[in-house]
């Protein structure tokens, strides 16, 4: 009686023995697997963001928006993951300096029914879902929030890592329509005559440092 006591106490502590190796087993591999991402935050003072629309024949309008906040997650020297949001009360237009009047009125007209509905949507998002090699670059996939609409996007970057900060560029190729951004379009209205017409699609040029 006492011998079988014996084993299976010796049983107990072997079976509890090997629990906690396997449990310490696997909090080493996830402290190791966190370890390994590393967090950068968006600069959001140094990073940019400069939108281009062009109408079909004759205006072509520059400005920014700003990038309100955001992270990017890097493992072993390569992005994985990351989000942004923008402000998109920030909106601003670069090249009607000189007519202050029309340039106030094409902002408002940015941030009206007609385009971003500002009001109602104050905030516009990119998360990044998933990232590729190809051509030698990073193309990064993910999805954009616009008007409280959420579509994929895919576009190539170049991005560096150094001394604890990353900085990165790219150009986005934003097919507004399928946001349901449709004033202007001449797929959407046909009778638009030819310098009404508003390109479908606009690019987002981002500029970005983030720092650990």
């Amino acid at each position: 009686m006492v011998m079988k006591s014996f084993v299976m106490l010796c049983s107990i502590f072997v079976a509890f023995s090997s629990f906690n190796a396997e449990a310490k087993k696997a909090d080493k591999k996830k402290a190791a697997k966190e370890k390994a991402v590393e967090t950068f935050k968006v600069d959001t003072e140094a990073s940019t963001a400069t939108w281009v629309g062009i109408k079909k024949i004759g205006d072509k309008h520059t400005g920014h928006v700003k990038i309100k906040e955001g992270k990017v997650d890097f493992k072993e020297g390569k992005l994985t993951s990351g989000s942004f949001v923008f402000d998109m009360n920030s909106i601003t237009n670069d090249d009607l300096k000189d007519k202050p009047d029309y340039q106030t009125k094409l902002v408002s007209h940015l941030k009206s029914d007609d385009f971003f509905k500002v009001e109602k949507n104050p905030e516009s998002k990119f998360e990044i879902t998933s990232v590729k090699e190809k051509d030698g670059k990073p193309w990064i996939s993910g999805k954009l929030t616009l008007i409280g609409k959420t579509e994929t996007l895919e576009f190539p970057a170049d991005i560096t890592v150094k001394d604890g900060i990353a900085t990165g560029t790219a150009k986005l190729e934003v097919d507004r329509t399928k946001w349901g951004l449709t004033y202007g379009s001449g797929n959407f209205f046909k009778e638009l005559v030819a310098d009404k017409i508003i390109n479908d699609k606009f690019e987002i040029s981002v500029n970005l440092t983030a720092k650990k």
